[in-house]
């Protein structure tokens, strides 16, 4: 299965922390997608798990990698738009 690549700005004043990370995991469970997301040049993490997201320590202003395993691209845009829509704040 092939993958869509796309990336998210965490806008966030507090970055990455455990509301928008378990948002993610949900958003991502209820997909039945695998998730990976993480910086750019790093090994990605699965986004099934608050506390993978959370360990990467991900700060205001940083752009992440969103990989999600799909062939269609439109519903991988529609997740990492939500996702985006999480790392708001």
């Amino acid at each position: 299965m092939s993958s869509v690549e796309l990336t998210v700005e965490v806008i966030d004043p507090i970055g990455l922390h455990a509301r928008p990370a378990s948002q993610i995991v949900k958003a991502v469970k209820d997909s039945g997608l695998t998730v990976l997301i993480g910086r750019e040049g790093e090994n990605l993490v699965k986004a099934n798990s608050p506390l993978m997201l959370m360990a990467l320590k991900i700060k205001t202003g940083e752009t992440l990698k969103v990989s999600v395993e799909t062939e269609d691209e439109v519903q991988a845009a529609s997740l990492v738009a939500e996702i985006q829509e999480f790392l708001k704040g």
